[in-house]
C-alpha cells in the first residue's frame, strides 16, 4: 500500500506543478518536462520516509515473487547433484 501512496502522492506533485506552469502561460513540451523535473525534485525533498517505505515494501515483493524461482533452482541443482554421484553404465563414477 505504501507503494500506491508514493505514486499517488508524486503523480499528485506532478499534475500541481503541470497546473501552476499552465496559470503562469507554459503550454508547450517544455512545459512538461520542467513539470516532471520539479516534480521530482520536490517529491525528493518532501518525501523521504514514504520513498523509504515503499523501497522496503517493494523489495519485499521482488523477494516473495522470486522464491518460486529460487526453490525451484533449488530443487533443479538437487536433481543435478544426485545424477552426478550414479555410477555410468560401464561402472565408473563420473566427477564433471
Amino acid at each position: 500500500m505504501k507503494i500506491l501512496a508514493y505514486w499517488g502522492a508524486r503523480t499528485g506533485i506532478f499534475l500541481a506543478v503541470v497546473g501552476v506552469l499552465y496559470l503562469v502561460g507554459w503550454f508547450d513540451i517544455i512545459a512538461f518536462i520542467a513539470a516532471f523535473i520539479l516534480a521530482w525534485l520536490i517529491s525528493y525533498l518532501l518525501l523521504p520516509g514514504l520513498r523509504r517505505e515503499a523501497g522496503l515494501q517493494m523489495e519485499g515483493v521482488i523477494d516473495r515473487s522470486q522464491k518460486g524461482i529460487r526453490d525451484l533452482d533449488d530443487e533443479e541443482d538437487a536433481e543435478a547433484d544426485k545424477s552426478n554421484d550414479k555410477p555410468d553404465p560401464d561402472g565408473t563414477v563420473r566427477l564433471d
